[in-house]
């Protein structure tokens, strides 16, 4: 629930911001370490979903940067926030349009059994990003970005573990090609989702 008023004390304000905080450098933690440790499997294992997924992994990383930075500010600097995490994600799908496209010209098989491992791990990961950011999730439009990148995450990590598996029984590299295709829409859907909710708060007069 967004907070409008003044029922809360400072010093409640003051233990929120500080959990909050704990739970977003925790979260930053685990999705810059999964971001190098998946891409770099992703290139060596030539898997689209992979590299898509630990770009997805990235884009949070950033997103949960930017949350830290207007932790304790205005809703309009949120709101800003929001609209630049926003941006990024947008860019950063078509960069993996364009990395999906060299993997299909290419037209390397995928090694399966990394997909399918490292989908797991990466899941169990976003589930314990996702925990840690969903008591959050309705504070603003920046949580609730943070929070929808994470679920995102873990639907791609479900996909791609799909994938490695269509992969490992058919021995075609289409199933990844499709699912770094997915990522890439859901990516670009859930940014211009986003880019137009932080737009409108945008244009709402400053308070105070």
């Amino acid at each position: 629930m967004t907070n409008k008023g003044h029922g809360c004390s400072a010093g409640d304000l003051s233990q929120a911001s500080k959990s909050q905080r704990r739970a977003l450098i925790a979260a930053l933690a685990i999705n810059s370490v999964m971001f190098v440790i998946e891409m770099s499997i992703g290139l060596w294992a030539h898997s689209s979903a992979l590299q898509a997924d630990s770009v997805d992994m990235l884009i949070d990383a950033l997103g949960l940067g930017i949350g830290l930075f207007a932790l304790n500010r205005t809703l309009h600097a949120r709101a800003r926030a929001g609209f630049v995490n926003a941006c990024i994600e947008l860019a950063l799908a078509v960069g993996i349009g364009a990395q999906l496209i060299h993997q299909i010209l290419i037209g390397a098989l995928p090694d399966a059994a990394f997909m399918i491992s490292m989908g797991f791990v990466a899941m169990l990961a976003n589930l314990g990003v996702a925990g840690l950011l969903m008591r959050y999730r309705h504070q603003d439009i920046n949580m609730r970005a943070m929070w929808m990148c994470t679920r995102n995450d873990a639907i791609g990590n479900a996909a791609t573990i799909g994938a490695g598996v269509l992969v490992l029984i058919f021995g075609v590299p289409w199933p990844d090609w499709i699912v770094g295709a997915l990522v890439a829409l859901l990516f670009a859907y859930t940014a211009i989702g986003v880019l137009r909710e932080a737009w409108g708060e945008l244009q709402q007069p400053r308070k105070g």
